[in-house]
């Protein structure tokens, strides 16, 4: 819905009906035929990630509606390994590079898997206590594997639509009708809802209260607090996403229909179903190869002002957070951060800041 040329990427892309679905739940997974189509793919699967050395245990069983499901678990990571080497330790992340390798194809940039990542996945690497509950068994990770793909290049203004069979083991997708399981959104009645906020009046407050005494004494130097609101929505996603798109036009936005959570182990979730709804102005990470080879590339943004009445206010509030103290200190810490995450999965001497 925005556009700064030569700064975003300059595809838009969706999908519909995608023959299989990937779901972790802290270090325990589940890979879904949603389809005939994803039924085929199912042995190649089995037989990739089974040759996982993270991967702990795996088996092949059916849902309650007859698909082909694999269900597993990862390895704990090592006792010990470089810093380097963190991010290459057991987790669910082992297997998102698995599929990415059995299904990847240069001359095919655009098929891959398509999803949302959860906070949570932080806890794959770093051996973290949680301080707050969680739901048991929510979803940290969901990914489809579209095998049609409708694309639009926002700088031509053209569009074409990639279909995508594959054949494996004698078995071909080739003539398998491109289905799924069609769920009207339904809104939740407002007496259902778990919650509408989960602090007390005043509770965040005194949080930003603490930790500005904890920064002061040099215990704190980044924290991210937060809060949940639950709040009845009677329109679909859909009107949700045009309003989005209306009322604050950003280059990143997302739709997503993640299904209901029936639980990752198999012992079923809540079953209400849940959609993805936002925008940023953020590029949060973007790799592609050029001349030299793979180039991996962030964007951090730092600092929120409210719009002006007008092109002059906007103008004046422009200036007034550019020269914000704080927000330059907090971009420069996060530009750091980027810059040191960096330094662990790229060639050394190779992160530079622009």
């Amino acid at each position: 819905s925005y556009e700064f040329p030569g700064r975003y990427a300059r595809w838009t892309m969706g999908f519909v009906n995608p023959p299989l679905c990937f779901e972790a739940s802290g270090r325990t997974f589940a890979i879904e035929a949603l389809n005939a189509r994803g039924e085929v793919l199912v042995a190649p699967v089995h037989e990739a990630l089974s040759r996982c050395d993270a991967v702990e245990a795996i088996s092949l069983s059916q849902t309650e509606a007859g698909a082909a499901v694999l269900r597993g678990s990862v390895k704990p990571p090592a006792a010990g390994f470089a810093e380097e080497q963190r991010s290459r330790q057991h987790s669910i992340f082992s297997l998102v590079r698995a599929l990415r390798d059995l299904f990847s194809c240069e001359a095919e940039p655009m098929l891959g898997l398509y999803g949302a990542f959860g906070y949570d996945l932080t806890f794959q690497f770093e051996p973290i206590r949680p301080a707050q509950s969680r739901v048991a068994g929510a979803r940290d990770l969901l990914l489809y594997l579209p095998d049609e793909l409708l694309v639009v290049d926002i700088h031509t203004r053209g569009a074409w639509r990639l279909t995508y069979d594959f054949t494996v083991g004698g078995r071909s997708s080739a003539g398998l009708p491109r289905s799924g399981l069609a769920l009207p959104y339904v809104p939740l009645p407002e007496e259902q809802l778990p919650f509408r906020r989960d602090h007390a009046a005043g509770a965040f407050a005194s949080k930003v209260a603490r930790a500005k005494k904890e920064f002061e004494v040099g215990n704190l130097f980044e924290v991210v607090l937060s809060q949940n609101f639950a709040e009845p929505c009677p329109d679909p996603p859909s009107a949700i996403f045009r309003r989005l798109r209306s009322r604050n036009p950003s280059p990143y936005g997302f739709l997503i229909n993640l299904g209901p959570d029936r639980g990752v182990d198999g012992g079923g979730g809540g079953g209400q179903p849940e959609y993805l709804v936002g925008a940023s102005p953020e590029m949060f990470v973007r790799v592609e190869r050029d001349a030299r080879g793979w180039r991996c590339e962030t964007c951090p943004i730092s600092g929120t002002i409210r719009r002006g009445a007008d092109a002059m206010e906007d103008a004046k509030n422009i200036q007034t957070i550019l020269a914000d103290k704080k927000e330059e200190s907090e971009l420069t810490m996060c530009t750091d951060v980027d810059r040191n995450d960096k330094s662990r999965i790229c060639e050394a001497g190779s992160v530079t800041v622009i």
